[in-house]
């Protein structure tokens, strides 16, 4: 990451990417990511590391239903933006985070509240941005629910 500019005073490092880099780099399984609020509101977890690849467990709670007892699209999309941004900051070095700057949610069906496991890998990395993918399935029936890619912006922390 030496071309980014040495105008920036790097911060020490985001702590979500070194926690979820470390479990990552140790090879853990079934990991709390209660690091950051986001995380914590859906109960993540990194169930493990396949290959290039990392599965995430979210729960949609009753609080993200509507009155049909779907889960909303936003809970949804919120769960694969994080898997996808979790599998960016397990490559990044201490002192970068990511921030998405494009993401394409594609619903295939209906998510029920419960469980849900989100697939995430990572397409290229750049300088200066990343390409992510990822899908969303139901934890129970593994039925896809969504899929989605995005585009993350590598940004360097700021003191």
């Amino acid at each position: 990451m030496e071309s980014l500019s040495s105008s920036f005073v790097l911060q020490e490092d985001n702590p979500t990417r070194a926690y979820v880099a470390k479990a990552v780099a140790s090879g853990q399984r079934h990991v709390p990511l209660d690091v950051n609020p986001a995380l914590a509101n859906l109960s993540a977890q990194l169930v493990e590391v396949r290959g290039d690849e990392l599965v995430l467990r979210f729960t949609a709670p009753r609080a993200a239903t509507q009155g049909n007892g779907v889960v909303g699209g936003g809970t949804l999309a919120s769960m694969l933006d994080l898997a996808m941004a979790m599998t960016v900051l397990a490559r990044l070095e201490p002192g970068f985070t990511c921030s998405t700057i494009s993401l394409t949610v594609n619903m295939q069906t209906a998510g029920q509240e419960g469980d849900f496991l989100a697939v995430a890998g990572v397409d290229k990395v750049g300088r200066k941005v990343t390409f992510a993918h990822a899908t969303l399935y139901d934890a129970q029936s593994s039925r896809v629910i969504a899929n989605a890619i995005s585009s993350l912006a590598i940004v360097p922390l700021q003191k």
